[in-house]
Parts: structure tokens; sequence; C-alpha cells
């Protein structure tokens, strides 16, 4: 669970506005909460508990298991480390496994090997490979003469020759060096592989056994592939696991809305969608997907090579800067790193670099542009949908410092983050798996909050929440949205969009005398009020024992650190009709001259204005 830290008593006062705010302003600025998330592939380079909570610190939000490398025992034992860092920090750490899928690759090698241009090649199923004659994980007498053959990412590109039974002979087009188990693409060629292979089978189990938080789906064809790994889950009691569909092949692309629809989140695999599709496309087709996303309300991963220079550089090239910050101009909800954070010589560096490229971005005039100007429509007859659209505007436009979606499942809180508002969202959910999950979507800081019994009490876990993340300050304006799918006895509280100002108690006492008054506070021990300026709320000691001197006219609450309703301060704030708390001792912190509020009909005392809001409204 989330590391236990001092935190200050929260409540809320059914209030209204503050004062509107510019919409257009900057929301990222340093130690702000970022928009888009940062999914890191951990490697040789970073699996160690230290690494990667040090990568968490420096920005990752959910940790990639990738299948195609590695052993299943040693990601099971990354996962354990990963949970343990996720129970140290504040912020949710998230698992994503995933699956190696019927992919090709070459033989693993010890040494590179270096196949030549013009240089002829044979490809066999084998696990061994020279620079003639080269091992894959599948047989691909399926492809044609006439057919290309690419080689890591396309970097060594073969046209096929003719196919003698299970061999392929092929001419080296454009060679290069061939390192261990690089993928293998054939343009436009069927490969008959089955969807979940063995080695699959074997990461789906670690999934359902370790709880994993996502699955990722790596060669989808179509919906019904997406149907066929969710069935695997289901089958192993982990049908709560989200999916994530690699579009990763042309047709994925043709079948993209099918796909959205069924699954949970959609990466952008843009390294074989480079090799699959002409390399031109690939920009257009990552913001189409990115769009049809974001408007389908499904988080989508934005992959592959974001800042692919720094496995051996201490700095991104510039291009891979425009890269990365196009991908959030777009609106993804996350950017993903691969060999970056893997094998790079600075996975940390990778993270931070990435953090601070994401941020600048998310605090200029054109990243809140764009983002206003492309708020998607309310699906017809979603409530869910409507209110959370609803609660966008109504966050921009009564000045509201941050959402707060509450979320027994997450529905509501990524429905919230499908019309990205212009301020913070804030989730609660009392599921834990819920908390990690949401670490994906965009805009979304999660909070575990315990089971409410009545809606007064969620929304006082809301607002604490905000307040607790840092989203909001004593006095600010929150939207609450809850959606919660309730499981308790007397409690209705799905699809409620509701307005509040958040305050900060700084005491609990007993009401004296009713009324409410936010005032300049000063202290006294023995009651003289001649130093004491006019409209200043009187905080008497624990010693005091006399009366009051100097201007009574001056006082306009009055705080009573001894327990007593009936005594000389109490006769005197019902004669001046002056609010009184009895039994509340400020904290120190609190100085003369600090404005508190005084709620004399519930006995709390609040930090700062909260009466200004509603006085604004």
């Amino acid at each position: 669970m989330v590391a236990e830290a001092r935190r200050e008593t929260i409540t809320n006062v059914h209030s209204v506005a503050t004062q509107p705010c510019g919409f257009f302003r900057c929301c990222a600025e340093s130690g702000d909460m970022r928009n888009a998330k940062i999914v890191c592939t951990i490697g040789p380079a970073s699996d160690g508990r230290d690494t990667i909570r040090e990568l968490a610190n420096a920005g990752m939000s959910v940790v990639r298991l990738n299948a195609s490398h590695g052993t299943t025992a040693h990601r099971e034992e990354v996962i354990e480390d990963a949970r343990a860092v996720d129970d140290e920090l504040d912020d949710p750490l998230a698992v994503m496994v995933d699956l190696k899928g019927p992919e090709v690759r070459t033989a693993e090698l010890d040494d590179p090997i270096t196949l030549p241009t013009d240089s002829e090649v044979t490809f066999v199923e084998g696990d061994d490979a020279t620079p003639e004659r080269v091992g894959l994980t599948h047989s691909i007498a399926a492809a044609g003469p006439g057919d290309t053959v690419l080689l890591d990412d396309g970097r060594i590109e073969c046209r096929v020759e003719r196919v003698d039974g299970e061999s392929v002979v092929a001419t080296v087009v454009s060679g290069g060096e061939l390192s261990s188990r690089k993928g293998v693409n054939l343009p436009g060629v069927a490969i008959d592989v089955d969807l979940i292979t063995p080695a699959d089978e074997a990461e789906l189990d670690l999934a359902a056994r370790a709880n994993a938080d996502f699955v990722a789906a790596s060669f989808v064809r179509d919906a019904a592939d997406v149907y066929q790994i969710a069935d695997a889950l289901e089958a192993r009691d982990a049908e709560d696991i989200p999916i994530i569909a690699k579009i990763e092949r042309a047709g994925a692309v043709e079948n993209l809305e099918g796909i959205v629809d069924a699954a949970d989140g959609v990466m952008v695999a843009r390294g074989d969608l480079g090799v699959e599709c002409p390399l031109e496309d690939v920009p257009v087709i990552q913001k189409r997907i990115i769009r049809t996303c974001v408007n389908e309300g499904v988080p989508v991963i934005t992959a592959t090579e974001m800042l692919d220079s720094m496995i051996s550089s201490r700095r991104p090239t510039r291009a891979e800067a425009s890269d990365v910050a196009n991908a959030v101009l777009d609106g993804t909800d996350a950017v993903m790193l691969s060999g970056e954070t893997a094998i790079g010589e600075d996975p940390v560096n990778v993270v931070e670099t990435m953090d601070r490229i994401v941020r600048e971005v998310e605090s200029s005039d054109e990243y809140a542009e764009t983002r206003e100007q492309r708020v998607p429509t309310a699906a017809e007859g979603s409530r869910t949908e409507a209110l959370a659209r609803s609660a966008r505007y109504l966050a921009r436009d009564i000045g509201a410092s941050t959402v707060v979606a509450v979320s027994e499942s997450g529905f509501t809180a990524r429905k919230t983050a499908m019309f990205r508002p212009g301020v913070p969202v804030v989730a609660t959910t009392p599921n834990d798996r819920v908390r990690r999950q949401l670490a994906l979507s965009w805009g979304v800081r999660p909070v575990i909050t315990e089971y409410a019994h009545d809606m007064e009490t969620v929304l006082d876990n809301a607002v604490d929440a905000a307040l607790g993340t840092g989203g909001a300050a004593s006095g600010d304006t929150l939207v609450v949205l809850s959606g919660m799918l309730t499981e308790f006895e007397g409690t209705n509280t799905t699809n409620t969009l509701k307005v509040h100002v958040a305050a900060e108690t700084l005491v609990t006492g007993k009401a004296a005398v009713a009324g409410h008054v936010a005032a300049p506070v000063y202290y006294t021990d023995t009651g003289d009020l001649t130093e004491i300026p006019d409209g200043s709320i009187v905080a008497l000691g624990p010693n005091f024992e006399g009366e009051f001197t100097g201007d009574l006219d001056a006082v306009v609450g009055i705080i009573d650190a001894r327990e007593g309703m009936t005594g000389y301060p109490a006769v005197v704030a019902r004669e001046l009709g002056v609010p009184m708390v009895s039994g509340a001792r400020l904290p120190e912190r609190v100085s003369d001259g600090s404005v508190v509020t005084v709620d004399g009909e519930r006995g709390i005392v609040y930090d700062g204005d909260v009466i200004a809001a509603a006085r604004e409204r």
C-alpha cells in the first residue's frame, strides 16, 4: 500500500466557486502533475529494485516486462520488486506483461554477424545463425519469390528468390550487422503461427499468478484476437486484467475501430508498423490511432525509439525530442521507452529527460489550445460520458483547481480523462489494483480510499484526496464526479456531479456560539485587546482566567483553547453575536495575523478564508 505520511485533517465545505482563472495557463510547471504518463521497459540495465525505485521517482508510471527477452522466472522477480517499490511510494506503479506473441525472430547469438549486400542467405527454422544460413523461431516458408524479408526493424532487407521445402533462399538487398534475436517481418505475407504460443501460455500464467495490472497482446489482427486473449485470461480467473492491443500490422490498422472497441488499451508499436507499412504512412497512422482511442476513452501508448539515441548518449537528438512532443500534442495517454531503459547506459537520465520534454510541452499555450480544440463528444445515451464532459467545462468555467473522480472500477476516472480537462484529475478508489491501473490514464492521479457508506463520506474522501495529493489547496474549488457502482446498502452514488470548496481543518472543538467568520487571528492569554486590530478573531490560551480589556467591537470571533460553553468568553460571544468554538487549541504553525475561518455551527476552525468562495459566487 501507499507509504504512510503525516497528513493534516481535511474536510470540505459545501459551497461553490472561487474566482475563475484563465484556461490557457501553464499547468505542468516543475512540481506539478504531468498528464502524459511514462512506460519503461525493464531489462538488464534496470531490473534491480533500487533502479526501479529511481525510475519511478524520475517519472515512470508503468513497468513493462518484454517477454521476448529474459525468462518467466526472472520477470516474476521483477514484478515482486515493482510491487515493493509501489508500496514505498505515494504515486502508483503498475506492471505490464508484454506477450511475445506469434513473432518471428532470428536465432540467439553470442556475437553479431554481418550479412553483406548482394550475398545469398537461407532462412530456416533453427537456433543458430551464420552469414549464409540464419535460423528463425518459426518457418517463413509461406513466402514466395519476390516477397521481402526485413530483419531488425527493416535495417536489413532481403528479397526472396525461391522456396525449397521449409528453406527460404533470398538475396540480401541491403546488408548490415545482425545481432541476437532480432525481429523478422514479411510485409503482406501471412505466417501460419498461433496467436497464443506455448511461451505466451507461461506468461499468461505469470500475469494471473502475480496479479499483473496489464497484459499487452502482440501482433493483434482484429477484435477476435483480443477476445482470444481475454478468454485465455478468464480461464485463469484473471478476467480483470486489462488487455493492451499492440497495433503493429497493416491488417490491424484496417481493423482499428473494432480493436479499440474490444481492447482496454492500445499501443502504437511503431517499430513493426514502420516495417509492415510504408514508412511515410506511419506518422499519420499514429495520429489516427491516438485520435480514435481518445475519442473512445481508451488509453493509448505511443511506443518505439522515442529517445533511441539515449541508449548510448546523454542527450537525445532534436528529432527525438520533437517526436515525443508531437505524441504529447496529439493527446497520447503515455509515451514508452524500450531499449533506452532496458539496455541503456543511464536509464534514469532517460526518464528524467522524457519527463522534462513532456512537462515543457504541457506547459505551452499550443498544448492547451490543441487540447481545447479536440474535445470528444459524449456517446449518445452515456450518462457517465455526458457528466464527465460537463465536469471538464464546469471546472474551466468556475476556475476549479481539480476534478475529483470517485471511481470504484476506474471507469468514471478514465471517462473523465477522455475529455482532457485543463486541471488535474484526482481519482479515488477503494481498489488498490484499480489505483495501479489508472497510472496509465492521461492526467489521472489515483489515490486509494476506504469504502464509504454514504454520499457525504464519499465526497469528504474525494476532497481529502485532492488536498492530500497537492491537487488543491484549502479554499480551492473542486468539481467532484462520482460514478461508483456501489456495493453497499443504502448508498446511491452513481453518476453524481457536485461543486465543493475544499478546506483544511486546523482544529475541531465544540460549537459554543453559532455563526461563520473568516478573519486574521490574534492570540491573547490575558484578555488584553488594545493591540488587536479591528475585525480580528481572538484565540484564548489554555491559561486564560480573566476578562477582556480594550475594545470588544474589534472582535469578530473567538477560539477558546479551554473546554466549556458557558464561561465568560461564551457570554461575551453571545452578547457580541460572534461565532465561537471552545476546546480548540490552534496548531503552533498558526501565527498572529494568519487568516482562519471559524465555523461556530460545526465547532471547526479552517485554514484560510473558506467563506470567500461562497461570497464570490
